[in-house]
């Protein structure tokens, strides 16, 4: 191409703030429940994240785990941590506190009556036979709820990204 014919392209790639998810969107993405990607942190300082299901509820986090996973003693120690959801090309970044609940805690046993309902989607479908039992073998005896208040970092649309390149595009094309 010659410099006559050059385009200069007008898209900025730099600036995705247009991008964002909407509150709809976003609500959606989290009633859903599903999969995230739980990230803390080591002694040594390091991230380090594990895929888990999750709930949402009341803008709060709730996932589990056995007690003798390494991310129970690091979330006492340092409760910093956070919560990236990707579904559908939509992806949304918290950051937060987590808080330990185990048995013998107050509260504990009225936590884990909804959690696991809802975890197991038992409290969608009462009659089914797999997510009754899914709820049952969650109530173990060393099986800690993990609790996030986390705040919203970054949530991203894809479906507006592509939007946004396809106009860029034919206008370009336009312009040539």
């Amino acid at each position: 191409m010659s410099d006559d014919q050059h385009v200069e392209r007008q898209v900025d790639y730099e600036d995705l703030t247009t991008m964002r998810l909407d509150d709809d969107a976003l609500a959606e993405l989290l009633d859903a429940g599903g999969e995230c990607v739980f990230n803390w942190t080591t002694r040594e300082g390091y991230p380090v994240g594990v895929v888990v299901a999750f709930v949402h509820r009341d803008g709060r986090f709730f996932t589990t785990c056995a007690e003798r996973r390494k991310r129970v003693p690091a979330l006492r120690a340092r409760p910093q941590s956070a919560i990236v959801i990707n579904s559908g090309g939509r992806t949304a970044t918290f950051k937060g506190d987590s808080v330990v609940h185990a048995p013998g805690d107050d509260g504990f046993d009225e936590l884990k009556g909804w959690f696991y309902r809802t975890l197991s989607r038992l409290d969608r479908e009462p009659d089914d036979v797999y997510r009754q039992n899914f709820a049952e073998f969650l109530d173990s005896p060393h099986r800690v709820i993990v609790e996030t208040d986390a705040r919203l970092v970054v949530a991203f649309d894809t479906a507006k990204f592509r939007e946004f390149t396809d106009e860029a595009i034919a206008a370009q094309a336009a312009e040539a």
